[in-house]
């Protein structure tokens, strides 16, 4: 009989039908690992963290560059606070100079002459007062009255002298500036009449606005007036048509002619405008110094009207208003004596600390004064002009005005004396994402852009004052350089690192 067909046997009895093993099969437990398999994941692992960490680590202080700049401890310039000529200039750039030599004279012969008077003041007041507090009972009382009488006499014509040298010394300053003034004039009205004949069918070159004369000093007593010379009417006209040969024109004007006159007729412009503002300094000048010495001159003569009445007035006694009146003029004289000094030690100009000359702008003989020297801003300030539609190196350095910046309406100014002092510096500017590792003391290195050394310095000094700019804010950091070699100069670029 055949036998049914045996069904499969699932789960548990699978091993049982026919000795193979099923679905429900049970295994035998896997071998354990081994201890060795273990410490070497373990140690991977260890390995992995320290990596993290050693990466994290040198990522979070890793060195960081910024931008810096060679800079001196302080830049001096340096003027004379009255305006004069320039008598000397004893130093260069580069010049090396130390904390209290003499740069540059200015003529002080006014300034000495001033300071004498009041001296002289000084002394006939004081010598006046003692009079008056103890009166002489011997009989030379009246001599020395006299002599007193007629020292004071001396002190005034001196104080005389000193007012007519200012008024000729000045009236020769105006008259040669006037005799610039008009050969600026001429030199532009030539070049204009040029541009006329050779670019007719060109457009009309620019011309300067004319000027207001600057007003005169008021009339005084003096037999010497200071004479006030000032320019003659406006500084330009309109052009008018040339009548006659001079009307021919070129039927095809030279582009490059027409362009070089047009530069001509602004660099002729500007330089009549800086004669004129000459001129306008040197007259305010003239007007505060006139006006300084006549009131010198008053003073002595109020001494010399004192020194008579002690003389009409002996054996009469004094009143205490009489004697506070005297101690007054006194008072006046001295305050006279200390501002005549200073301004003949200002006619010196010395230098302020240890450091080198930077720059100087002017020569002997220029006309200099609170502002500067006054300085030829050059074509590329000048509107129109080749130098200024086109890029590229200039020669001279424009120097901007107030208003629209013309150079007819300011010719610019620059300090006579350019002095850094010692020693140099290198300012940075740090983000305020790195203000919270930086603190005075901090070590760092400089690298110089111009031949790659690098040099060591130390933070010296962090201005809270920020710098803000749309989305950042920065911080100037003040650094001392070790060391500093002789051949780096202020200006040379430099890269900060943090150490």
């Amino acid at each position: 009989m055949r036998g049914k067909k045996s069904r499969p046997v699932r789960g548990m009895n699978a091993a049982l039908a026919d000795g193979e093993a099923g679905v429900g099969e049970i295994l035998p437990a896997r071998r354990p690992r081994a201890l060795w398999q273990l410490g070497a994941a373990v140690a991977a692992a260890a390995a992995c963290t320290a990596a993290t960490a050693v990466t994290y680590h040198a990522i979070a202080n890793r060195s960081i560059s910024f931008s810096g700049e060679v800079t001196p401890a302080h830049t001096y310039y340096l003027n004379f606070p009255a305006t004069g000529s320039v008598q000397t200039l004893l130093v260069r750039p580069g010049d090396h100079v130390h904390a209290g030599e003499v740069l540059a004279t200015q003529q002080s012969s006014v300034a000495a002459a001033n300071l004498q008077a009041a001296r002289a003041a000084v002394a006939a007041d004081t010598a006046l007062i003692a009079e008056d507090e103890h009166p002489a009972t011997d009989p030379n009382t009246a001599a020395q009255d006299q002599l007193a009488l007629a020292k004071a006499q001396s002190d005034a014509s001196s104080a005389q002298g000193a007012l007519s040298l200012v008024q000729t010394d000045t009236a020769s300053q105006i008259t040669a500036q006037t005799t610039a003034i008009s050969s600026d004039q001429t030199t532009l009205t030539d070049d204009e009449t040029r541009y006329t004949q050779s670019c007719g069918s060109s457009p009309t070159p620019p011309t300067t606005p004319p000027t207001t004369p600057p007003a005169a000093p008021p009339p005084h007593p003096s037999p010497s007036p200071v004479p006030t010379m000032t320019p003659a009417g406006p500084i330009m006209t309109p052009l008018t048509a040339v009548k006659g040969p001079a009307a021919v024109v070129a039927a095809t004007p030279d582009p490059a002619l027409c362009q070089n006159l047009a530069s001509q007729i602004d660099r002729d412009a500007a330089n009549l405008a800086q004669a004129k503002a000459q001129l306008s300094g040197l007259q305010s000048n003239t007007q505060s110094q006139v006006q300084q010495d006549q009131a010198a001159l008053s003073q002595s003569q109020s001494v010399v009207q004192a020194a008579q009445a002690q003389i009409d007035a002996q054996g009469s006694a004094l009143t205490p208003a009489t004697l506070a009146q005297a101690r007054s003029q006194l008072a006046t004289a001295q305050a006279q004596v200390a501002a005549d000094a200073l301004a003949l030690q200002q006619t010196t100009i010395l230098a302020p600390a240890d450091g080198v000359v930077a720059d100087t702008a002017g020569a002997a003989g220029d006309l200099v004064g609170p502002d500067g020297v006054h300085a030829y801003s050059g074509p590329a300030a000048q509107s129109g002009t080749l130098v200024d539609q086109q890029p590229g190196v200039q020669l001279f350095v424009p120097t901007p005005a107030a208003g629209s910046g013309t150079a007819d309406e300011n010719p610019g100014t620059s300090a006579l004396i350019t002095v850094y002092s010692s020693p140099l510096e290198v300012t940075a500017q740090l983000p305020e994402s790195q203000m919270t590792t930086v603190h005075e003391g901090r070590t760092t290195s400089l690298g110089l852009t111009s031949d790659g050394r690098t040099l060591t310095g130390r933070i010296s000094q962090i201005l809270l004052d920020p710098a803000r700019v749309p989305g950042a804010t920065y911080y100037d950091v003040t650094i001392t350089i070790d060391n500093p070699p002789s051949d780096v100069l202020a200006g040379m670029s430099v890269n900060v690192t943090l150490n």
